[in-house]
């Protein structure tokens, strides 16, 4: 059986989501809005399941395809053996604090698909979303054997 080949899924994800923020720049990095906001220069912190199913719709692929195929390509940060980026958080961004679930998304992903489909001649400033501090043990054992986020993606 031949190895799959997912780089044309996540061009087509890439692309997808590149058009969706020039439709609507507030999918993007507008913590209790967007399906991601970005968290430090590396990082994006998407909302899950939501980022997968918004995604999906604009590439017209299944969520399953989407998740398989970032996470095939590094795109989404996992940790073995079950690969699985999602795990719940704790965040606010100014207000109280919220817990959902949540996956690390590589920052150069999401910044080639809104320089180079949606428009935008530079990548996105951090947004205001931040982990809670007691969660930055979790997230850096997540992060085990990769650069996990900065500090100041904490509050």
């Amino acid at each position: 059986m031949p190895l799959k080949d997912y780089t044309e899924n996540v061009e087509r994800v890439q692309r997808a989501l590149g058009r969706g923020f020039a439709e609507e720049p507030w999918i993007l990095n507008m913590p209790g809005r967007s399906i991601a906001c970005k968290i430090d220069h590396l990082h994006y912190l998407a909302v899950m399941p939501a980022f997968a199913e918004q995604l999906g719709r604009l590439a017209g692929m299944f969520p399953d395809q989407v998740i398989e195929s970032l996470i095939r390509t590094g795109n989404f940060i996992t940790k073995g053996p079950d690969r699985q980026p999602a795990m719940p958080l704790t965040v606010s961004w100014g207000g109280r604090p919220v817990t959902i679930r949540a996956a690390f998304v590589d920052a150069d992903f999401i910044d080639r698909a809104v320089k180079t489909y949606g428009n935008l001649s530079t990548p996105l400033n951090l947004s205001d979303l931040r982990i809670s501090s007691a969660d930055r043990e979790r997230v850096e054992a997540f992060f085990a054997d990769k650069t996990p986020p900065q500090g100041l993606a904490y509050y």
